[in-house]
């Protein structure tokens, strides 16, 4: 990415995201700010994609996982219906900020909804923010 693009990206995160709103498939990179970790995620940004989410999916590689973007901000809600993998998801505001991480059971139908509102989610192995020490709080850049 260039180091325009970067500078873009980091002033005016809502914007990316709905340029990214418009395409129906992307991976994106993530980082963390002062975190030494990054992750590769499926963007996930029509009612389609979303619906769908990792249901069926056996396996997610190490540092991978799919980012949830809604067209705005609000209480989100999540579930595993037909999904095998045991995921921890962070509900996430348009500016980056981790708002609330949860665990979620495979194959549970009960959804996990954000108490507060959040613009995107990220779904990732179990246990991977709490081993990469992200918490509420930090923040995620593209």
């Amino acid at each position: 990415m260039s180091k325009l693009l970067k500078v873009f990206v980091k002033k005016f995160p809502s914007l990316f995201l709905v340029t990214f709103s418009l395409s129906s498939f992307a991976q994106i990179d993530a980082t963390f700010a002062n975190k030494n970790v990054s992750l590769t995620l499926i963007v996930s940004n029509t009612d389609e994609t979303r619906r769908k989410g990792l249901m069926h999916q056996k396996v997610l590689e190490k540092n991978s996982g799919m980012i949830f973007i809604w067209p705005s901000s609000k209480r989100q809600c999540m579930w595993m219906k037909n999904t095998p993998l045991p995921l921890s998801v962070a509900f996430i505001s348009s500016s980056g900020r981790i708002l609330e991480i949860y665990d979620m059971v495979p194959f549970s139908e009960e959804s996990i909804c954000s108490n507060q509102r959040s613009r995107m989610a990220v779904e990732v192995n179990q246990g991977w923010f709490a081993k990469n020490n992200i918490i509420v709080g930090d923040k995620i850049n593209f």
